[in-house]
């Protein structure tokens, strides 16, 4: 699978972000450490580590796309040498064959033009024209066209050949780097993350200190939402399991009725005190310990009530509390 970032800013406003929220936990260290012992000396050890183990990543990335720019130019090079010498080639055929059509078709003149933009269809064209050149090399020769220089096309060929090779494989071992680039971006992602979730309750009353660890916006799926409709006395039940097998899930009673929920294992399981969902109010659903099996909407009333099932994703900046937070019990 595809590595990807959880982050939506570029890399290095990224870095620029968190780097200084590295240095603000430092900085507010005891009072992290105070609320969560896990916001500890070794969490900021752990972090910085992850930073500084992005500097080879870089610099090797960095240095491959140099380095497979540097190539791209040599095979792009080897194949205007090419192009040379099918001109010289071409001139000294011309010499040879005045009149004669056809063998100057065998030197690849009607060809040409489709193979001279590509290296690999190009390495082809020099292999036949030097086969050409070499059975008509006496009357190449005749006219100053020399033994070394029909010689020249073979050797072209083989170095436009593995010019392109060496270009094509390193193009290759580029998504291998990127791949162990964008996890170790994560990482280092990963623990700002952390910091600014515990950041919101450090400094509850502070919003300056709470704005030192913002984060930049994820890469989440869009939310996604369902709805459907209970008519008078209605009863309907969903699986858990499934409902809530990626995202965390919001039900919302988009009606002026209300309407009761409760998690059993079967829809004949009632407990003794259902809990009731309020015209216009959201929940969010979480599992009951030990599990149960399904979901049960009820409608209790006289009217058809219209309920939405709503998916938001796993997003920090997407602050829950700002549900009326019921865990279904």
């Amino acid at each position: 699978m595809e590595a990807k970032r959880l982050f939506r800013d570029s890399d290095s406003d990224m870095l620029a972000q968190i780097m200084g929220s590295l240095q603000s936990f430092k900085k507010h260290l005891s009072d992290f450490t105070a609320y969560d012992p896990l916001f500890n000396l070794s969490y900021y050890n752990a972090w910085k580590d992850a930073l500084d183990n992005l500097t080879p990543y870089y610099k090797q990335d960095e240095n491959n796309v140099f380095v497979e720019n540097l190539l791209l130019n040599d095979a792009d090079a080897v194949l205007a040498r090419c192009r040379l010498k099918y001109r010289d080639v071409k001139y000294f055929a011309g010499k040879a064959f005045p009149d004669n059509k056809e063998a100057l078709k065998e030197f690849g003149e009607v060809n040409y033009n489709k193979v001279r933009g590509s290296r690999l269809r190009m390495v082809q064209f020099m292999e036949t024209l030097h086969g050409v050149a070499t059975k008509y090399k006496v009357q190449l020769i005749a006219q100053n066209y020399t033994q070394t220089a029909i010689d020249e096309i073979a050797t072209l060929a083989t170095e436009l050949r593995n010019a392109n090779q060496t270009q094509q494989l390193k193009k290759q071992e580029r998504p291998t780097e990127t791949r162990k680039r964008i996890e170790a971006l994560n990482l280092f992602y990963s623990y700002g993350q952390k910091v600014w979730e515990a950041a919101q309750e450090v400094f509850r009353d502070n919003e300056i200190y709470r704005n030192q660890f913002m984060l930049s916006p994820r890469h989440h799926p869009k939310v996604i939402k369902s709805w459907f409709t209970l008519g008078p006395g209605g009863i309907r039940k969903t699986e858990i399991k499934k409902l809530l097998k990626k995202y965390p899930v919001t039900l919302t009673n988009q009606s002026p009725e209300t309407v009761q929920y409760w998690q059993a294992n079967s829809i004949s399981q009632t407990p003794a005190q259902k809990q009731t969902l309020h015209a216009g109010e959201v929940i969010s659903i979480e599992a009951e310990e030990p599990p149960l099996k399904f979901l049960i909407v009820q409608n209790t009333s006289g009217k058809a009530v219209r309920m939405m099932v709503e998916r938001p994703p796993l997003n920090p900046l997407c602050n829950l509390h700002h549900y009326n937070r019921l865990v279904m019990r």
